[in-house]
């Protein structure tokens, strides 16, 4: 059998590397002089050092891996901008994230009420600025949206229990207090709502303001009263005789203007004595008037 051709020695860069590898020790490892950061992270991974082929397949692995959660197309990359005070490259974020260019980006038409009434257009507008304001995405700014409307509707069921939880107990105390002369003064304070032209509405507000025990014996006073003069307190100090028929014109020209009549739901003072002392003059009632 013939001796194997002697393989030459390469030159160039090759055969540097080989002749940096003929002055290592005869047992050196194959990992000799490999730079020490990438020798201990090798050994923190817990690759087998014994062979080289071993390193790079479990090296090669972790990289396919790793490249499952790390790598991202270039089109799903977000770069910040360097500068805090850069609005543009800001405002290229924002957009990326998916908020619109401008407020008027916004659209909450498919925000509704359980009714399906739509939104007030104030309270839209202000919800569109806010959300320009603190770069919202669209999505997320139609649901804060929807969630306000939720629980608007929410607060207006929670009044609307207490309302009723009070007129009913209210109703309950005045019918122990009329007795068996319920019905017929009923009556008598439908006939007082009457005479003042009060609306059904009208009784509603009076009842949110002042109570519905005091509203119907008020107008159970006017649908008992006679119409005989009483003095009352003037605006200015004085006193003044009046008629029934003419508190009852000023009753009926208070009512008709809105802005008494809020101010008297509102329970202000003078709108408040007011209609007290024209509901006495109306019934003929002086108890306090005397």
């Amino acid at each position: 059998m013939s001796d194997p051709t002697p393989i030459p020695t390469p030159t160039g860069a090759a055969g540097d590397i080989t002749n940096v590898q003929t002055t290592l020790p005869v047992n050196a490892p194959w990992h000799a002089g490999v730079d020490n950061e990438i020798l201990t992270h090798w050994q923190h991974k817990g690759y087998d050092l014994s062979d080289p082929k071993k390193v790079a397949l479990a090296a090669t692995k972790g990289q396919i891996e790793a490249q499952k959660y790390l790598g991202v197309p270039p089109s799903q990359l977000l770069r910040l901008p360097e500068n805090v005070s850069d609005e543009a490259g800001w405002a290229n974020v924002w957009q990326r994230l998916g908020a619109p260019a401008d407020k008027t980006g916004y659209d909450f038409s498919q925000v509704k009420f359980a009714d399906g009434t739509d939104l007030d257009n104030g309270f839209a507008e202000f919800m569109r600025e806010r959300a320009y304001e603190m770069h919202l995405p669209t999505s997320t700014a139609v649901n804060l949206s929807r969630g306000f409307v939720e629980f608007m509707e929410a607060a207006d069921r929670r009044e609307a229990e207490q309302v009723s939880t009070k007129l009913a107990e209210e109703k309950a105390q005045l019918s122990k207090d009329w007795g068996n002369d319920f019905e017929f003064n009923r009556q008598t304070a439908v006939q007082g709502a009457q005479k003042l032209k009060v609306t059904a509405e009208d009784v509603v507000a009076l009842e949110k303001v002042v109570g519905y025990a005091r509203v119907m014996e008020m107008f159970r006073k006017v649908g008992a009263g006679s119409n005989e003069d009483v003095y009352v307190q003037g605006k200015q100090g004085g006193e003044f005789m009046t008629t029934a028929q003419t508190a009852q014109a000023r009753m009926n020209e208070l009512m008709a203007n809105p802005q008494w009549a809020q101010r008297l739901m509102n329970n202000e003072a003078e709108a408040r004595r007011e209609f007290d002392q024209l509901t006495k003059l109306i019934s003929g009632y002086q108890e306090e008037a005397a």
